[in-house]
């Protein structure tokens, strides 16, 4: 058997830790969302050499020596430290009569903050579009934003002048919109993240924002409203603070499927 040395083994060993991990993570990867921390990672050498790869820099500085074969396990993927940076993926090995790459039991950690799976999906998504493609999806998105907008404003009767934007310059961790008053404007910085929203959460999201105007806009608008808090909890994990007051307006009108719907927000 053809002894293999430690840059060929190390090399093999990223490839089958890479193949084995959950979309989400290497989508990390792809992102170039953290830097990947090892822990366990070690090559034994044949005459007693033993390489520690602590990070993918490890792998480039990698000293030549024949192997001796193991069998590595995954052990666990921690992504609680994402919001830093920072991917920690350790492994164990043993010796073996040759080499294998066990990942059927790993444990995944994911991030415990006010972020979401959902949220770190559509983050990437907004990252990985090519120039060309965001210019054509902000278009998009601006031209039926403000449809809605133009729809929601003479629905409820505002005489006051809104423009609606995404904010392409805002920090993409945090999700929060921006509302501000320019000349007598209104101005809605919107987080990326609702770039991929549907037309109803948008709305939903307009009338919440534009309630501190006018009330009237959660009381014409409440069920979009509650799509938008359903979806802001998907996102943050977090109850909007809005979610009482439109379920006061559903209790007012006897809405039994929007009283539902805001039961499921709460206690999901």
């Amino acid at each position: 058997m053809k002894t293999e040395t430690s840059k060929v083994l190390a090399k093999k060993i990223l490839l089958d830790i890479y193949r084995s991990l959950d979309e989400f993570s290497k989508d990390v990867i792809r992102g170039d969302l953290a830097d990947i921390e090892f822990k366990g990672f070690y090559l034994k050498g044949k005459n007693g050499e033993k390489a520690y790869i602590r990070c993918l820099d490890d792998i480039d500085h990698l000293e030549d020596f024949d192997v001796e074969t193991r069998k590595y396990t995954l052990k666990s993927v921690n992504l609680k430290n994402l919001d830093e940076g920072l991917m920690i993926i350790t492994l164990s090995s043993r010796t073996s009569k040759e080499y294998k790459f066990d990942a059927r039991n790993y444990n995944i950690i994911y991030p415990t903050n006010n972020t979401t799976i959902e949220f770190k999906e559509r983050i990437l998504k907004w990252m990985e579009l090519e120039d060309e493609e965001l210019d054509e999806k902000i278009i998009e998105f601006d031209t039926n934003v403000n449809e809605i907008l133009e729809e929601l404003i003479d629905e409820v009767g505002f005489k006051g002048e809104v423009s609606v934007y995404i904010d392409v310059f805002m920090d993409v961790n945090r999700i929060e919109n921006f509302v501000e008053r320019e000349d007598g404007k209104i101005l809605i910085w919107i987080h990326p993240v609702f770039l991929f929203s549907t037309d109803d959460v948008l709305r939903g999201l307009l009338a919440y924002e534009l309630s501190r105007f006018k009330n009237k806009f959660l009381e014409v608008a409440y069920k979009d409203v509650i799509k938008y808090c359903k979806e802001l909890k998907k996102l943050t994990n977090k109850k909007p603070k809005v979610l009482e007051k439109v379920k006061a307006i559903a209790n007012k009108y006897g809405d039994a499927e929007s009283l539902n719907l805001i039961n499921e927000i709460e206690n999901e």
